[in-house]
């Protein structure tokens, strides 16, 4: 790890001046000290790409994830309407969540179906439809409500306060 240096720096120091002594204690400390710098670099540099690529590899599996989940809602949602108009209405809604598949496959979103009211209320955005729920309104509800149970609480309070201040916007009138 030296270099050989002890041998050179000995002959300078007791033959030439024992100056060098100081010079090649500064020359060792700087040199060791650049190569540990340098080693520590490629490290960090190594274990910065490796995380980088982590990174991404997340991103595509989440961007992959979230196309599946998209076919698989959109055969859900095909199958569905039975009607064939591209709406899913309460009827059709309240038909496809009474079969056991569909039920364990939306726990597995982790949605948890206590009600069917309450979903398709919450699935339906701004003013409900005669028609039903749309096929976009549908998907939008469905990835909003994928996840806790706490975030599908929070949806159930914000339709009932949007149905709240619809009444109170027609007491007012």
């Amino acid at each position: 790890f030296s270099g050989g240096w002890p041998n050179y720096a000995r002959r300078l120091v007791e033959e030439v001046s024992p100056w060098f002594c100081i010079f090649f204690v500064l020359y060792v400390t700087l040199v060791i000290f650049t190569l540990v710098r340098i080693i520590y670099a490629l490290f960090i540099r190594d274990t910065m790409q490796a995380a980088e690529g982590d990174a991404e590899q997340l991103l595509r599996k989440r961007a992959s994830e979230k196309r599946a989940l998209t076919e698989k809602l959109t055969e859900l949602f095909r199958a569905a309407d039975t009607s064939g108009d591209g709406f899913l209405s309460h009827d059709e809604f309240k038909e496809i969540l009474a079969y056991p598949n569909v039920q364990t496959w939306m726990a597995a979103l982790g949605m948890v179906v206590q009600d069917h009211e309450d979903l398709f209320g919450i699935l339906i955005e701004g003013e409900p439809s005669e028609r039903g729920i749309s096929w976009e309104e549908f998907l939008h509800g469905i990835m909003r409500m994928k996840g806790s149970v706490r975030e599908q609480d929070v949806l159930c309070n914000m339709r009932d306060i949007r149905r709240i201040l619809k009444h109170c916007q027609a007491l007012r009138s």
